[in-house]
């Protein structure tokens, strides 16, 4: 993993956060608060889920330190956002600062059971990786509550990156040299 390719996911990250919040703000309390039907954790559960993952993480590899956010610590849409915002900041200026070989760099969290040695690389693209899936469980309750949720797939957000001009758009799918016929 390079830092640039990095980057290039955590805008990603954090385009499709800013798309799901117009939906989420939509909600009533009562929606935003409400466990789904099938037993599964509410949007606000899966949303503070996120933020506590991301909030874990770069306080953990930036600071050395360890917080556990619980949803008691976000206990309003207006602190969740806030604290969404100031996590998205923090994450732009550690990546930034990031130097040769730092996303290589080995870690062991000391509250991981069984002790593990994951690189820094590794840990930022379980951030990523789990807000996909919370995203992913957002979009369905929302679709269940009869709200429509916004795209998040990656391919949508490079979509969008294309309309607003923003250079350096991917070969999706480089040309192939055929087969050589039998």
């Amino acid at each position: 993993m390079d830092k640039h390719s990095l980057t290039r996911l955590f805008q990603y990250h954090y385009w499709a956060n800013h798309q799901l919040w117009r939906p989420v703000m939509a909600l009533s309390d009562e929606q935003f608060a409400q466990a789904p039907g099938d037993g599964g954790p509410s949007v606000r559960s899966q949303i503070v889920r996120m933020v506590a993952n991301e909030n874990l993480w770069v306080n953990y590899l930036w600071h050395g330190e360890v917080e556990f956010l619980q949803e008691s610590d976000l206990p309003t849409r207006a602190s969740i956002r806030a604290e969404w915002d100031a996590l998205e900041e923090e994450i732009g200026d550690f990546i930034d600062e990031l130097g040769p070989g730092d996303l290589e760099r080995r870690v062991t969290p000391p509250f991981i059971t069984p002790v593990a040695s994951l690189t820094v690389a590794d840990i930022l693209l379980h951030v990523i990786q789990f807000a996909i899936e919370r995203r992913a469980e957002i979009c369905l309750h929302l679709r269940r509550l009869d709200s429509s949720p916004p795209p998040q797939d990656y391919f949508d957000f490079l979509l969008a990156q294309s309309k607003r001009g923003t250079p350096h758009m991917p070969v999706i799918f480089p040309a192939r040299a055929q087969p050589a016929s039998r």
